[in-house]
């Protein structure tokens, strides 16, 4: 779905991305952009454990705030020369933020998403931050500031676990979790200014035309599917969506009910900082013990979602 501004709220038809009342959970444009999620899964059957969101320059800024504001929504996203969730808080510090750089700790940066869905445990989005070293109408700090700002919330450091070297002058940077999983990545594209990343062509790593605000230098939207996993290894055709993974399919399969603790020990879940998440979908479980009871209904191979009162 493609979510769309109007000039009757901003005159620029951009999102109001540093407004509190548009950056708040369950208010104003953050609320209507879940719900018009909550609508396309009521109404055509998506996977509510597969939605993911993305966006360019105050778009990049909104997709920061629905990362914030509704992590249990969203699965992964995608900030493409956006600017980190409540840097700002009206227009003018908006200005401020876009502009320059912000005096905050990853620590601080993260705390501002924390607070924005305060009984949120966990698992957090995945997030991929994309920015061109020339932009010159979003501050190229933003860009790290938003990779201090999510690598912070999953708890990890700001050094790399791994740089690679990508087409178009990129360079990606990876930060994993605790298990080894790249969960922030920082792509920097060299000498582009502000747009998103195209490069044109019928490779498997190519895509898009240039235009407008759609710069040629590599294809973002390629890496940005491998990133969340939508990339089952196959040549995409240029005009098919990337694939679900066959381990991801949504098809019913056998339901296992018993405590967090022995669903572990299992092999059906895992357990991090104290709380369990099922294995595949990562949907959170509670705390790690044998007093709290769920339902696992597995749909694929080492893939596993809560099925409580469904099997």
């Amino acid at each position: 779905m493609f979510p769309e501004q109007t000039s009757a709220n901003n005159a620029n038809k951009c999102f109001n991305w540093f407004q509190t009342s548009d950056a708040t959970r369950g208010q104003g444009e953050a609320l209507s952009v879940k719900q018009m999620v909550d609508y396309a899964v009521t109404h055509y059957g998506s996977d509510p454990h597969r939605v993911y969101v993305t966006g360019l320059s105050a778009g990049g800024a909104m997709t920061a705030v629905m990362l914030a504001t509704y992590p249990d929504v969203f699965t992964g996203g995608a900030i493409v020369a956006g600017i980190p969730y409540r840097c700002a808080t009206d227009l003018t510090s908006g200005l401020s933020c876009q502009t320059g750089a912000t005096s905050k700790s990853p620590a601080q940066w993260g705390d501002l998403v924390r607070a924005a869905d305060p009984g949120y445990q966990g698992p957090w989005p995945r997030v991929a931050v994309w920015y061109g070293t020339s932009d010159s109408v979003v501050n190229t700090a933003n860009a790290t500031q938003s990779r201090d700002q999510w690598t912070n919330v999953w708890g990890i450091g700001q050094t790399p676990s791994a740089t690679s070297t990508l087409p178009g002058g990129t360079t990606m940077e990876a930060y994993d979790d605790a298990g080894g999983n790249p969960v922030v990545e920082l792509y920097k594209v060299q000498g582009i200014g502000h747009g998103t990343p195209v490069a044109p062509g019928s490779a498997e790593n190519q895509c898009g035309a240039t235009g407008a605000y759609f710069l040629q230098s590599i294809c973002s939207s390629y890496y940005i599917a491998q990133f969340w996993g939508l990339s089952s290894g196959t040549t995409p055709s240029p005009s098919a969506s990337p694939s679900i993974p066959p381990s991801a399919s949504p098809s019913l399969g056998p339901c296992f009910t018993d405590n967090n603790y022995n669903q572990t020990v299992a092999g059906r879940a895992h357990q991090s900082l104290g709380s369990v998440y099922a294995n595949g979908s990562n949907q959170a479980m509670g705390l790690w013990n044998v007093f709290i009871t769920h339902t696992l209904r597995r749909t694929g191979t080492n893939y596993y979602v809560l099925a409580d009162g469904q099997c």
